[in-house]
């Protein structure tokens, strides 16, 4: 499986290349709701490309379980099960953990000093409840811890999990908004800063799993039957007034 970096050197010429690199990018970083459906014109309007390569790219996400087919010429952003959102969470605490242990020998000063500023930019973006600031930079600060490992391999595969999963980040709590001070970002930062590999580890996991308890909750809803969300958004109404 190609990884981001690998579609970066086709060069920006290969038309296909870069729709499906864009499109890949944007539903990891939470541009695309689970349920919404992606449109061939508007979408290679947007791009600036014609409707083939962006086709192309649409199917090859399918492929790769990112995306399902949906009517006639369009593609739907599937909704998780609640089996598959654990699967790909545990599977999840893994891989990025093994990540972040191998990148905590590996990373630089200078990664560091780049991933502090990114985290205070991150919690600015809480704070104004910016939340495609949040996702994009969120995407950002994972993917330089994980690309520091050294483990390609393992990196292609933590990008296939997060085109699945991207696009649930948008489901996120952000009441719930953690401070700046006990966000679970900051004991991965604290253990890469120090070596602590099994630290590291162990703070990635605690990440993902702090923030699949609210996510968790989403999916939930998502699955319930119509007459049930009928239902629970009438209570709600009801409560609030």
């Amino acid at each position: 499986m190609p990884t981001e970096l690998d579609w970066l050197h086709v060069g920006r010429d290969n038309l296909h290349a870069r729709a499906y690199l864009l499109l890949r990018k944007a539903l990891m970083a939470g541009r695309f709701r689970p349920g919404q459906r992606l449109l061939l014109k508007p979408l290679a309007e947007e791009l600036g490309v014609s409707v083939t390569p962006v086709r192309e790219a649409l199917l090859r996400l399918a492929s790769e379980r990112g995306l399902v087919p949906h009517q006639s010429r369009s593609m739907m952003v599937p909704v998780l099960s609640v089996g598959r959102f654990r699967e790909i969470r545990d599977i999840r605490i893994e891989l990025e953990g093994r990540a972040a242990e191998a990148a905590a020998n590996n990373i630089s000063a200078s990664d560091i000093i780049a991933l502090e500023k990114m985290q205070e930019q991150l919690m600015l973006a809480r704070r104004q409840r910016d939340v495609q600031a949040v996702l994009a930079i969120n995407e950002e600060f994972h993917f330089r811890i994980y690309r520091s490992s050294d483990l390609p391999v393992v990196c292609g595969l933590i990008e296939s999990l997060w085109v699945q999963i991207g696009p649930l980040l948008t489901l996120n709590d952000f009441s719930a908004s953690a401070t700046a001070k006990d966000h679970p970002h900051r004991a991965i930062l604290a253990s890469l800063a120090a070596g602590d590999g099994a630290g590291a580890r162990r703070a990635l996991a605690n990440d993902i799993m702090w923030a699949s308890k609210y996510l968790e909750i989403a999916v939930v809803r998502l699955n319930e039957p119509a007459v049930d969300k009928k239902k629970r958004k009438t209570i709600t109404s009801v409560s609030a007034n």
